[in-house]
């Protein structure tokens, strides 16, 4: 057997960039790191300048392979090409990597392809599901069906075919199993934690006047502060005239200049803020730091989460742990991380409900209690020492398993 000190995880993960879904197999893998297993990630793409701090110092090993592949045909194609792209990435593994880099246990995540051929090769797997990768494809026509159709199958086997099989939420969970009635494999939910790193800076960074952080809101006469990290609904109508003055809203989100989806949707969001004249109460920032997210948190009145049956949600998790109520739709992951009217609300997406429940968060003596019961949900049922827990023993069942 084993010893459970000398584990060796691998991750195999599409594209090691700064998503939730590199988020949160980054958190698995300092978690298995800080009880004392060694991790290393292989992955088709890596680029350190977009890239989470923890994979920049070196401290892990992150094998490349496969990124000369095109990830689309013309723009088109993308499943396609991902999924070609980690059957090569398997198949070089398996055939020239692995008998020097090889693990004790694999983690997959997103492409299940990987699965097969590790499986094929003796190797013991843990599949984390995000969400079904075929929901996320939208509908088309006959050859659109064709051309999911087995790719669908795919996913389906690969995922099948995995010793263990984690979810990021019982929202997750159940989709999964109406997704795939074939899989009787049990389905063990593994929420995603805050990041140790995130929750040190959080811890000593101190709360300031929101306009001291952002030179560009020296002049505003607003003193309340609403935080939105992630897409945005619209929230000005039912908010009475003398309250709005009091409001100011910044929007944060990842931006990759690379990335035509970003660019668009940046400038939809400036045209609308134009449009409604709402330039003097929307601020827009590019990919912020975790230094400054986590300064405008620690400050902020409130957190907006807009995002509709949102599989999980980080975001939610980090304004908790800055002591900070959320806003969040009644829908997917933030129905079991937000505590309506405890540490928080749940919202119909309809932009008079958001702004009933951000006049009610204008008090900050509600937002201080709020926020102080978002903490303590926190620290119960989301910790990171209790997700590193949850993680080392599954990881370490798997290993020995059948040992």
């Amino acid at each position: 057997m084993v010893k459970l000190k000398n584990i060796k995880v691998a991750f195999f993960h599409p594209d090691l960039g700064i998503g939730g879904a590199e988020r949160l197999v980054l958190d698995i893998a300092v978690a298995l790191s800080d009880r004392g297993m060694e991790v290393a990630f292989v992955t088709n793409h890596f680029d350190e300048a977009h890239a989470f701090e923890e994979l920049k110092d070196g401290k892990y090993q992150v094998r490349v392979v496969g990124d000369w592949i095109p990830r689309s045909i013309f723009g088109v194609c993308q499943a396609l090409c991902a999924y070609i792209r980690m059957i090569y990435l398997s198949l070089v593994y398996v055939l020239f990597l692995k008998s020097s880099e090889g693990a004790d246990v694999y983690i997959v995540d997103q492409i299940p392809m990987a699965v097969p051929f590790l499986k094929w090769t003796g190797c013991k797997v843990i599949y984390y599901c995000h969400h079904p990768d075929l929901l996320a494809s939208p509908p088309g026509g006959v050859l659109k069906k064709i051309y999911r159709k087995p790719i669908d199958w795919l996913e389906m086997r690969g995922t099948q075919q995995s010793d263990v099989i984690l979810a990021n939420s019982r929202y997750t969970g159940d989709v999964f199993k109406r997704t795939f009635p074939q899989i009787k494999a049990e389905l063990q939910i593994l929420y995603p934690t805050i990041s140790s790193a995130y929750q040190t800076t959080v811890k000593y960074t101190k709360s300031e006047k929101v306009k001291n952080i952002l030179p560009e809101l020296e002049n505003t006469h607003s003193d309340v502060f609403f935080l939105s990290i992630n897409r945005f609904h619209p929230a000005k109508r039912g908010i009475r005239s003398q309250q709005f003055e009091r409001v100011h809203l910044i929007l944060a989100g990842g931006y990759d200049p690379n990335n035509s989806i970003n660019s668009a949707y940046f400038n939809e969001l400036v045209s609308l803020c134009e449009k409604n004249e709402l330039t003097g109460k929307v601020t827009l920032l590019k990919s912020p730091s975790d230094k400054l997210k986590a300064k405008l948190l620690v400050s902020c009145n409130a957190l907006l989460y807009t995002p509709i049956n949102e599989h999980f949600g980080i975001v939610p998790l980090e304004a908790m742990a800055a002591g900070k109520p959320v806003i969040a739709c009644n829908s997917g992951g933030p129905k079991e991380t937000v505590e309506h009217d405890v540490t928080g609300f749940l919202s119909e997406p309809i932009g008079e409900n958001y702004a009933e429940f951000m006049i009610k968060l204008m008090d900050k003596d509600v937002c201080r209690e709020m926020g102080q019961k978002g903490k303590d949900r926190l620290e119960k049922l989301f910790s990171y020492n209790a997700f590193g827990d949850k993680i080392m023993n599954i990881v370490s069942d798997t290993v020995c398993k059948n040992s």
